[in-house]
């Protein structure tokens, strides 16, 4: 299923390079959605598959951590690079992602898949999903399945908006050639500051437990969202370089406390589901934006990060009303 995923995010790239129209700009999204959706879960699955076929399940947790923290260094060293690949032409950082996307076709190929516990009989598709959500009548299941999808709806709010303040503070300061490497320039810091926050994930859920890790992510992810709506300026700038730290936090810790209480055969399924109802969830919200669009730039972009910072204090508030539904998952993810 890597491989796979590996093999669309190839595709998508050389479609990208191609792509003179919207129509194939489209197509190259779906490949895109496509590698993104069969990594989905299977990740998380092989990683703790691979420790419990190792006799060493009890690593998951600061593996996780760790895997985390390399996605999101990753990702910094692309910003830069990507950023400096751009400032000719933009299809140069289609390039560096299709050698990066070969890379990890390659990288997965070599993949060995680990001893698997002797698991039921594989369900089909339907019934597979069926099933799935039989398992959030575990009501911890539930209360954190909820949490994944609004934090997903939630994260994706402010990387949509930020990039306008970039280009408004470049145009401030008369240096509007160099947004795109003022943006990527931007995007490594982020990323250096959440492979800061997702190392010590594991750490922070262990002092002051899951529940409170969980919910400060939403608050600060909301926050966030509130300097956005007041300043159009550089402490809007400045709180974005945050913006990847609510993800960095919860990731581990969400993970952990979910995937060994899934059933093998339907974990990464599971989990899929998850990003499915997250990006659904934020298919509607931009939905919703764009009926309020009115071409006003920035009165629009208040405007959208105003519903975003009170259905995110809502969220919050149910959230914090429920979350004695979930145990403190610190002792038993040491296990």
């Amino acid at each position: 299923t890597l491989v796979v995923a590996s093999l669309f995010l190839c595709i998508s790239y050389v479609v990208f390079l191609f792509a003179h129209s919207f129509e194939v700009f489209a197509i190259a999204q779906i490949f895109l959605a496509a590698g993104i959706a069969f990594n989905s879960g299977t990740d998380t699955s092989f990683l703790l598959e691979t420790t419990q076929s190792l006799d060493n399940e009890e690593a998951y947790a600061q593996c996780e951590a760790n895997a985390t923290r390399w996605n999101f260094l990753g990702t910094a060293c692309a910003g830069v690079l990507g950023g400096i690949a751009a400032i000719p032409d933009y299809r140069g950082a289609y390039v560096l992602s299709l050698v990066g996307g070969i890379a990890l076709v390659v990288i997965t190929l070599c993949f060995v898949e680990p001893v698997r516990v002797k698991r039921k009989h594989r369900l089909r598709f339907f019934s597979q999903v069926i099933s799935c959500f039989k398992l959030l009548k575990n009501i911890q299941l539930l209360w954190l399945s909820v949490f994944a999808v609004f934090m997903i709806v939630l994260n994706h709010i402010p990387y949509e908006f930020y990039q306008p303040y970039i280009e408004e503070l470049a145009k401030e300061y008369e240096v509007i050639q160099a947004t795109p490497f003022l943006s990527s320039i931007h995007l490594t810091l982020t990323m250096l500051v959440a492979a800061w926050i997702a190392s010590k994930s594991i750490k922070i859920r262990d002092r002051i437990g899951i529940g409170a890790t969980l919910l400060s992510a939403a608050g600060l992810q909301i926050a966030m969202m509130t300097i956005m709506h007041f300043f159009v300026s550089i402490p809007a700038a400045i709180a974005t370089l945050l913006r990847s730290c609510p993800r960095a936090l919860i990731t581990a810790p969400l993970n952990v406390a979910v995937a060994p209480n899934v059933p093998a055969e339907q974990r990464a399924t599971f989990l899929s589901l998850q990003s499915l109802f997250g990006r659904l969830g934020f298919s509607l919200t931009l939905a919703m934006f764009a009926t309020v669009a009115s071409g006003k730039e920035w009165t629009d972009i208040s405007l959208m990060l105003k519903w975003s910072m009170w259905g995110g204090l809502v969220g919050f508030v149910l959230l914090l009303i429920t979350v004695r539904c979930i145990k403190n998952e610190a002792s038993s993810s040491k296990s």
